[in-house]
């Protein structure tokens, strides 16, 4: 049995900063640092049993996800693999500020900006990686620090998807809510797979 559990810190600085010089939006996401209390979420995830248990620990490109990951590398003395696969969703060119993008996407998969991504781009990056742990690592627990978005689209290859009254995309496995459209602190998903082939899904408090 292959145990992967999906990690998003969601309490970095939201406002994008200002440079000197040009950055352009992407870019400021990547490099967008934890808050103070995202911090101390960052060692509340670090405390939790199965992180003692580790076989591997992998990490999105972006700051917040590395500085995350930064804790529990430090107590397991491992070391923490960086994959752009597991980065965030990659906006592209926005030229409306008012446009809502996360509810676009959410009701049409395929929909993305020049430049960007779709949630369907995002999903086979995803599915690619995951599979790529499997035929790595067989039967071990494995840690991936990445984002929201990212998660959602990969739990959409075996959740049902539904709808709450702010229309934000809910996700439900075997009559479960993993996915709630409520933002929260952090999400932990725990994965359980035999093979390539997925067994459970758990959403971890």
């Amino acid at each position: 049995m292959t145990k992967i559990y999906l990690i998003s810190n969601n309490l970095f600085i939201s406002n994008l900063m200002i440079y000197k010089d040009f950055v352009n939006l992407d870019d400021k996401r990547k490099q967008r640092p934890l808050t103070a209390q995202g911090e101390k979420i960052a060692l509340t995830i670090a405390r939790k049993k199965f992180m003692s248990e580790l076989d591997a620990v992998y990490s999105s490109t972006f700051s917040s996800s590395i500085d995350t990951a930064k804790y529990i590398i430090e107590k397991n003395e491992q070391d923490l693999i960086v994959d752009k696969r597991f980065d965030d969703r990659k906006v592209g060119k926005l030229t409306d500020e008012s446009l809502n993008l996360r509810n676009l996407q959410e009701h049409d998969f395929s929909y993305k900006l020049p430049n960007g991504e779709s949630l369907n781009d995002v999903k086979n990056r995803m599915t690619s990686a995951i599979k790529e742990l499997i035929k790595m690592h067989g039967d071990s627990s494995i840690a991936v620090f990445t984002h929201n978005i990212p998660i959602t689209a990969l739990l959409s290859v075996w959740c049902t998807k539904g709808f709450n009254y702010e229309e934000k995309l809910i996700l439900e496995y075997n009559d479960q809510v993993i996915i709630d459209g409520l933002r929260t602190d952090y999400n932990i998903i725990e994965l359980d797979f035999d093979g390539e082939t997925l067994k459970d899904i758990k959403k971890i408090d």
